[in-house]
């Protein structure tokens, strides 16, 4: 896969490429918040220069676009470099399109409205596999690492849903996503991790 993404997102240089100014200053004032360097792009020919004079490890953006649609970007973007990770959003699902991106490996596609967390998943989840350790804790928010800890603990869903005022429902919610990001298979998996690195 991408073996150049070796770090969590927050070491990770970002491109997005936008052509509605809202979504493009909504997601860029989410992403700086997160990624060690941001980029911007009113669209696909302003995207393909930026992403060849900055070469960012992340690209997010949108389909259709004027001057060049996120997927001409993509395939020219794609005769440099095989390796960025590149996420694409529509607020389509039109299959034609999605198979255009398949064949030219994009990396994840999410539908608008775009959720910020979501992308954040999406991108948590192509490099889990070639972080370190204490790297793969980093991607979690404060809140996922507390579940986290109190898991490991033994503490029962009922006691953490009340401990945090979450709906049990919640707390599996908060499981499965702690177990995505960390890419292990269950709650054993999580106590070994833990007592590997000394938490519990």
């Amino acid at each position: 896969m991408k073996k150049k993404l070796q770090a969590s997102y927050h070491d990770l240089t970002l491109l997005i490429v936008e052509d509605d100014s809202d979504n493009r200053e909504t997601l860029l004032s989410l992403a700086e918040l997160d990624f060690a360097k941001v980029y911007e792009a009113k669209d696909g020919c302003e995207g393909l220069e930026v992403f060849l004079r900055y070469r960012p490890d992340v690209v997010v953006t949108d389909i259709e676009m004027p001057c060049m649609s996120g997927l001409e970007m993509l395939e020219k973007i794609r005769e440099h470099d095989q390796k960025v990770l590149v996420l694409f959003t529509s607020a389509h699902t039109d299959q034609e399109r999605l198979l255009k991106a398949i064949d030219l490996s994009v990396d994840a596609y999410v539908l608008k409205p775009v959720v910020y967390q979501e992308i954040l998943d999406k991108i948590t989840a192509k490099i889990a596999p070639y972080m370190k350790d204490e790297k793969r804790l980093e991607v979690l928010s404060s809140r996922e690492y507390e579940v986290f800890i109190d898991m490991v603990k033994g503490v029962k869903p009922s006691d953490i849903a009340f401990k945090y005022e979450l709906k049990a429902k919640t707390v599996g919610t908060y499981r499965r996503r702690i177990l995505e990001k960390l890419q292990l298979q269950s709650n054993s998996d999580l106590i070994k991790f833990a007592i590997k690195h000394q938490l519990i």
